[in-house]
């Protein structure tokens, strides 16, 4: 029973990586609240946020109600340096929420910089932490516990490091504090996971784990690890799930791992398979064979198939034939029947084009060779992480290698996902050549890997969809991505230059830093890889959503570059199927691809003809129409707002067939006699003096108070409608727009399928 003056603890989970987490369990967080309440008088309850999604909107106020309103300590995991920003906001909320809590933050991030958290924030405000843990997190938070019940607020900011020395005699895991999400964790998560041993003697370059400080390998013993799994097994019921051990090195010493394995296939788990990371150059074939015995399938950091290049990353140990120890292993899991999977990192700090062609060639000895593989691929970009041995030596790697990180601390700015991976990897080879080199040599491997693939055991779906989501992730769009970023940062990093130079310079010519002359803005139609991947994406969407590209109209919305329309700052989005704001008032974007499809293809638009495209924005419907009617046929674009029109007449400079002007389309005598007219627009209702406007035997397609309406203009002068179906467009914006009820402001939809978009 709880009793009310006893101190209450909260333990928060922020959630994963951009999209949610893929894992169920935090058990970093379970094993602090075990420890906790074994060594003080403690309440402490864990909120998993990815969980908390699954059970409705995330409300903080709420969570805090249900610990019955008040919590004496909160800890929030700051697990990865993706999380940093997330973890402040948190944070601050949670302390005008709790002004009188104790506020704690560790993980990864945290043991790496904790300066970060006790000084200024990168916005100038202040941390609203009162505590940092560095490296375990038991000893320190059992601590704080323990002063909780005292009243005896420690002294220091910052706690650690204390390793768990031996996490035998830490108390067993209280997976009852996840009863919560227990009935939504299939929903969210796609493995559960466990911890079964602490840290990692070895020393690989781009590696975080150094930043906890005691790098030691300590475990379990196999007998109390397979209980641990046992016990996860009964509160979860793992019959449907893979289950990770999510160590950062699995079974160093072989002793235990043996015992460990044998253990495990006497005596398994519900799970459909166990997956693990191990080191390559600690198995042996004995290894393999209780792996396939346990239902285990192991997972392998080979980083790189060049051997300077595996040298240069510190992944050798002992080991003098790294890679042929990775071809043998391979041979042993295909010969057993045992899945596995290999990483790679395109790009570290050294990395070459000679290097890259290296391993893409030894990649496809080790997947694509006689007789099929039992392995699955994943390929990363070089992602910096602060406490790294790179970016604890990152000057001497920046002599060594020629390295340019483009922006540091990225963690302090939105995109972290891009800007931990914008580094030069070398004087030899910049971030964009490296890009382009993944794609062109990697991209043909992971395609291939599927039909490669020979394992039909256990599990099979689980390490499929593995394989298919590394593929999605070279896919056109995301290639695309990552250049609109490149382009986005550029502009960012020039605008900082000039805003620091004229600051400093005063009326001085300023002299640019070597990061900015490095990084100076690419004009888009210049960009000829961009242009390319864009185009392959843009094919991508309209294939998704159904659009056939036969005609005209459909190799136009493909051909045309959309990305040359839009914002900067939604430059990233512009190959996607969806309506983009074209500036800060949520009153102009330009429509969805699919929209200017079933418009254009409802006008019959063909080469040859005369458009008249009303509320034209930037001009990309007009684009795509000329390249429909050609050199025969002319587009006049009209639209309202001048900046936009201006923006349009200088990218459709170059195109003859297009007149833009800038007027409202309610002004008839600007386009008065057209046959086939656009309207980008919801209006209220057609507007008499359009009707009147257009051309007998004339036809118009408009938004319609959220439907889009067809109107032909018969040679008689009487006039027919219909519909293609419902739709959500932005208002018209003219003063004499019809006053009629309609859709609220927003972004296109898709019409109904009748409409053929």
């Amino acid at each position: 029973m709880t009793r009310p003056d006893r101190p209450r603890a909260l333990l928060v989970w922020p959630g994963g990586l951009f999209t949610g987490g893929a894992n169920f369990g935090v058990p970093q967080l379970l094993a602090m609240a075990s420890a906790m309440k074994s060594e003080a008088d403690v309440e402490v309850d864990v909120v998993d946020l990815d969980a908390e999604r699954a059970l409705g909107p995330v409300v903080l106020s709420e969570i805090v109600a249900r610990g019955g309103g008040h919590y004496d300590l909160v800890g929030i995991a700051c697990y990865s340096s993706y999380d940093y920003l997330k973890v402040l906001a948190l944070g601050r909320s949670f302390r005008a929420l709790l002004p009188k809590a104790w506020l704690v933050t560790g993980g990864y991030h945290a043991s790496a910089r904790p300066g970060d958290f006790t000084g200024a924030t990168p916005d100038g405000g202040g941390s609203p932490f009162d505590f940092v843990v560095v490296g375990d997190g038991e000893g320190p938070m059992s601590r704080l516990a323990a002063a909780l019940v005292t009243g005896r607020r420690p002294l220091l900011a910052v706690l650690g490091p204390e390793a768990v020395a031996d996490p035998g005699k830490m108390p067993p895991v209280d997976w009852e504090l996840l009863a919560r999400y227990r009935p939504v964790a299939r929903t969210v998560a796609s493995q559960a996971e466990i911890y079964l041993s602490r840290g990692c003697p070895y020393d690989c370059a781009f590696c975080m784990e150094r930043a906890k400080r005691d790098t030691s390998w300590r475990a379990l013993e196999p007998e109390q690890a397979l209980e641990e799994m046992h016990r996860l097994d009964a509160f979860l019921d793992l019959s449907t799930w893979t289950l990770f051990i999510a160590d950062a090195l699995f079974g160093m010493k072989t002793a235990w791992r043996r015992r460990f394995l044998e253990g495990l296939a006497a005596r398994p788990v519900r799970a459909r398979k166990v997956w693990l990371l191990v080191r390559i150059d600690l198995l042996e074939r004995e290894d393999i064979a209780l792996m396939k015995r346990a239902n285990v399938a192991p997972g392998f950091g080979l980083e790189s198939g060049d051997p300077e290049q595996v040298r240069r990353i510190r992944k050798v140990g002992r080991l003098s034939d790294y890679l042929d120890q990775m071809l043998r292993v391979a041979g042993w899991a295909r010969e057993l029947g045992v899945p596995w999977g290999a990483n790679v990192i395109v790009g570290h700090p050294g990395e070459t084009e000679s290097s890259l062609r290296t391993t893409a060639k030894y990649l496809e000895r080790l997947y694509l060779g006689p007789g099929g593989t039992t392995g699955f691929l994943s390929v990363d970009p070089f992602r910096l992480y602060p406490g790294s041995p790179i970016d604890e030596e990152k000057q001497s790697w920046e002599a060594s290698t020629g390295m340019r990180v483009h922006r540091y601390p990225w963690w302090h700015d939105g995109d972290q996902d891009f800007l931990a991976e914008w580094v030069d990897p070398s004087s030899e080879l910049d971030f964009r050549r490296c890009h382009a080199l993944r794609h062109e040599l990697f991209r043909p491997i992971l395609q291939a890997i599927p039909s490669a693939f020979a394992y039909d055991g256990p599990a099979r779906d689980y390490f499929m969809r593995a394989i298919t989501e590394q593929v999605e992730l070279v896919a056109p769009r995301h290639a695309a991505r990552t250049l609109a970023l490149d382009h986005l940062w550029r502009e960012i990093v020039a605008g900082e230059e000039a805003s620091s130079g004229a600051q400093g310079h005063g009326d001085d010519e300023p002299t640019p830093s070597a990061t900015a002359r490095a990084l100076r803005p690419i004009p888009l139609e210049d960009d000829h890889a961009f242009a390319a991947l864009s185009r392959a994406a843009r094919a991508d969407a309209l294939a998704d959503a159904g659009v056939a590209l036969g005609d005209a109209v459909g190799r136009a919305v493909r051909d045309v570059p959309r990305e040359r329309f839009v914002p900067l700052d939604v430059l990233a989005e512009a190959h996607h199927d969806r309506a983009l704001a074209l500036d800060g008032t949520g009153r102009a974007t330009i429509s969805a691809m699919h929209a200017y499809v079933t418009a254009f293809r409802a006008l019959e638009l063909a080469p040859g003809d005369d458009l008249v495209d009303l509320g034209g924005g930037t001009g990309y419907g007009a684009a795509v129409a000329a390249s429909v009617v050609g050199e025969r046929g002319t587009v006049t674009t009209i639209e309202l707002d001048a900046a936009l029109s201006g923006r349009a007449a200088v990218t459709l400079a170059g195109q003859d067939n297009v007149r833009v002007v800038a007027a409202d389309a309610h002004d008839t005598a600007r386009w008065r006699g057209a046959r086939k007219v656009s309207v980008g627009f919801d209006v209220g209702r057609v507007p008499d003096a359009w009707i009147d406007a257009l051309a007998p035997g004339g036809r118009l397609v408009a938004p319609v108070s959220g439907e889009l309406v067809v109107v032909d203009k018969l040679a008689s002068g009487a006039v027919a409608r219909r519909s293609l179906g419902r739709v959500v467009y932005v208002r018209d914006r003219s003063e004499r727009a019809e006053v009629e009820p309609r859709q609220p402001p927003g972004v296109s939809v898709r019409e109904a399928r009748g409409a053929g978009a």
